[in-house]
């Protein structure tokens, strides 16, 4: 308290009273004034809170930040009136811009800042930090290197906030985005012991950005057999830290995307699909059918194909198929109910152009549909029953004599019985040379 008193006597009291002239609206306002009018006057409290006013915006009027023009008069008066309080706010306008697509405005306040801090001889620990750790604030890379330099320090990347003396609070700023992207590309061949770490991380900083680019990154590293055993933990992550790949919306690329980033992320949005459609068709085939060969089956084509499906049924299958926690989370997404009680289900597979239908009963025959064509069953209307999925007025897809194929149809059914060849070969014709999917 005797500290806190010397202090009030040596600055005034005055320098602590809170006024509503000097709040960032109303300093905002009063910029924007200046702007039409240069006589305006801006007293060293009311400059203070404009460096915090910077990315500040309302209603009609845009954020000074965002207008090459204004940021440079908004910098001009804070130079006239220099104090080194102003640091602080304007470090925190840059690092909360850093991704920001006005990258003029960023390169007048990187410059000014830079000017600023070249100049300073003080005494503030803050501010010789800011001085000497001037390599992290350089916009070509600086974030980068802060990321690989905590990495080869074997420091948790939650002390980068202290290592630039900057708020805690500030690790959700997109500055850290790659920052963090630094660290786990310096840290990724061990991503066996870091996924936990990594995903508090993510959870900490909060940004979406930084989530598309960083999950991307993970999900396309561990589609390969020796990472199987992290794909289920993996999956689970993206799915809470941007949402299930069946919502387009949700994966949709982040503004200032590189054209390797957008790549990343429409091909890691692929692969799990393919992950979540491995392990509906592992379950349903097990658990709705028990058929070993049409699991064994269906699993191949997926592996080779790019797929979208959906699954049809009772209440009863949804919440046998939502026991398995591999896919209980995606479940209600790729799920449709039908009126009827009869324990009949349906697996519905997109791929290329076809509509591809097979069903848990053993004596239902599978159906392959046009995608786009009349003959296809109408799903924009609830069902009564998994029935509605097969168009009995159709030839088969195709006709055998032995080990010939005498006929094929680009829709119809097609049965799972053995013959002269085995069913799968019979399929496997049809899918490559009639719909012209990959087996």
């Amino acid at each position: 308290m005797d500290k806190l008193q010397k202090i009030t006597d040596e600055v005034g009291a005055s320098s602590f009273r809170i006024s509503g002239e000097h709040l960032i609206p109303q300093v905002f306002r009063k910029f924007k004034i200046y702007l039409k009018n240069t006589d305006t006057n801006f007293e060293r409290k009311e400059l203070r809170t404009l460096t915090y006013a910077l990315s500040y915006s309302e209603k009609n009027e845009k954020s000074i930040f965002s207008n090459d023009d204004e940021i440079k008069s908004a910098l001009h008066i804070l130079n006239l009136g220099w104090r080194d309080s102003f640091f602080v706010g304007l470090i925190d306008c840059f690092l909360k811009n850093w991704e920001t697509r006005h990258k003029q405005s960023l390169y007048y306040l990187e410059k000014f800042i830079s000017d600023k801090l070249e100049n300073y001889s003080g005494s503030r620990n803050t501010l010789i930090s800011f001085k000497n750790n001037k390599r992290f604030f350089d916009t070509k890379n600086g974030d980068l290197i802060l990321g690989d330099t905590l990495a080869r320090l074997n420091k948790p990347i939650q002390e980068a906030t202290k290592m630039l003396s900057v708020p805690d609070s500030w690790f959700a700023y997109p500055y850290f985005s790659k920052v963090i992207l630094a660290y786990y590309e310096r840290r990724k061949d061990n991503i066996s012991d870091e996924l936990d770490s990594l995903n508090e991380i993510l959870t900490l900083h909060n940004n979406s950005t930084t989530n598309k680019r960083i999950i991307s990154k993970l999900i396309i590293q561990v589609n390969q057999p020796r990472f199987a055993g992290l794909q289920d933990q993996i999956k689970s992550i993206a799915f809470k830290q941007i949402g299930d790949p069946g919502n387009i919306a949700m994966w949709s690329s982040f503004e200032n995307a590189s054209d390797t980033e957008r790549a990343d992320l429409l091909n890691a949005r692929n692969i799990l699909d393919e992950w979540i459609a491995k392990q509906f068709i592992d379950v349903f085939f097990r658990v709705c059918i028990n058929d070993e060969r049409r699991k064994k089956f269906w699993l191949k084509i997926a592996s080779l194909n790019r797929l979208t499906f959906k699954v049809y049924g009772t209440a009863y299958t949804k919440g046998i198929l939502k026991r398995d926690q591999r896919i209980a989370e995606y479940v209600d997404a790729r799920f449709e109910n039908v009126s009827s009680n009869r324990d009949v289900s349906a697996f519905i597979l997109y791929i290329g152009n076809y509509m591809l239908v097979e069903f848990s009963d053993e004596g239902y025959a599978f159906y392959g549909y046009v995608a786009n064509g009349s003959n296809k069953p109408d799903l924009t209307r609830s069902l009564k029953s998994v029935d509605e999925l097969r168009n009995t007025g159709l030839p088969r897809l195709l006709y055998r004599s032995g080990h010939n194929i005498t006929n094929t149809n680009r829709e119809g059914p097609l049965s799972h019985s053995d013959g002269d060849v085995h069913w799968e070969q019979v399929f496997e014709y049809w899918l490559k040379n009639i719909a012209g999917i990959n087996v």
